[in-house]
């Protein structure tokens, strides 16, 4: 006769509240905007990061791409999130060329701060997308309107 050995799951999994969940993707993990006190103050932080990565913090380090475009590229890459990258519209929208888009895409992918998914090459159908998805990679600055205006 088998006897059948009792297994409890006590102990071994972890209860998660979502209304923290729901916080973490709406502010980000950055933790001062994650445990700031409200979410004003979360979004001023954001804010703040933003412009002073893309106003003090790029041009301190040597490339040389004007605030403004580097600001209006950002709020597009903001605004498709997750969508395929399309530098040639891009380029034709800021007023540069398609290969200043891909520098600004390396650049901005190297300072980690957004994520650019490769095409995923299978020919289902005949149909090849070749294009890369950009992602911004903290979803706080990706949610909220911080990179747009002041809030």
């Amino acid at each position: 006769m088998l006897h059948a050995t009792m297994h409890t799951l006590a102990g071994r999994f972890v209860y998660e509240e979502l209304r923290e969940l729901d916080a973490l993707w709406l502010r980000g993990r950055y933790p001062d905007a994650f445990t700031a006190r409200s979410d004003a103050a979360s979004s001023r932080w954001r804010f703040n990061f933003t412009r002073t990565y893309l106003e003090r913090d790029i041009p301190q380090s040597g490339v040389r791409v004007p605030a403004q475009t580097l600001r209006r590229f950002w709020t597009m890459l903001a605004r498709h999130q997750g969508g395929l990258l399309n530098a040639s519209e891009l380029a034709r929208s800021l007023g540069v060329s398609v290969p200043a888009v891909t520098r600004y895409v390396d650049l901005l992918s190297d300072l980690m701060l957004v994520r650019r998914l490769p095409a995923y090459f299978v020919n289902v159908g005949k149909r090849l997308v070749k294009s890369p998805k950009v992602y911004i990679r903290d979803s706080g600055v990706s949610c909220t309107r911080c990179w747009a205006s002041a809030p």
